[in-house]
């Protein structure tokens, strides 16, 4: 994911645990000042008890959202980075589909064209495709003869 993504993910989750953290607490802000005022019969103790309390709890539970937002991703991470090897089982149809759907694209975007034939590059060094290669080389082909003389946008 490239560093501006990464920063709108986190923007995005910590809005999410802000707004999350604003309805709960206003949620707990009308149960504990009814409670108060259930056993005080006072109005005015129930309102500013039932405050304060949620104030600091809503910021309470802000930051321990929050730390255990980052914790769950960091640990997330870790998982990922240590689980290098994967085990797929190639499906060559599915993967005749998507590199045929590949070679009908038209794109004006120049990064989209180089990624596409990166793909079927990538697909054609791949030594447990060797027996599909005919038909990628032929995608590939078909995608490139598409775009000759297209002249691309950046």
């Amino acid at each position: 994911m490239k560093l501006i993504e990464k920063l709108i993910q986190k923007k995005e989750t910590l809005k999410e645990s802000f707004f999350k953290s604003v309805i709960y607490r206003i949620i707990t802000i009308f149960l504990g000042m009814l409670v108060i005022f259930i056993v005080t019969g006072d109005l005015f103790a129930a309102f500013s008890l039932g405050f304060a309390t949620e104030t600091v709890q809503f910021i309470n539970y802000f930051f321990y959202e929050s730390i255990w937002t980052n914790y769950h991703d960091k640990r997330l991470r870790l998982k990922i980075e240590r689980t290098r090897e994967v085990d797929v089982k190639l499906d060559f149809d599915l993967l005749k589909e998507i590199f045929f759907e590949f070679s009908q694209t038209y794109t004006y975007v120049k990064e989209a064209y180089e990624h596409i034939l990166s793909f079927f590059e990538k697909l054609l060094q791949n030594e447990n495709l060797v027996e599909i290669h005919e038909d990628i080389q032929r995608d590939q082909n078909f995608f490139e003869l598409k775009h000759k003389d297209r002249s691309f946008m950046r």
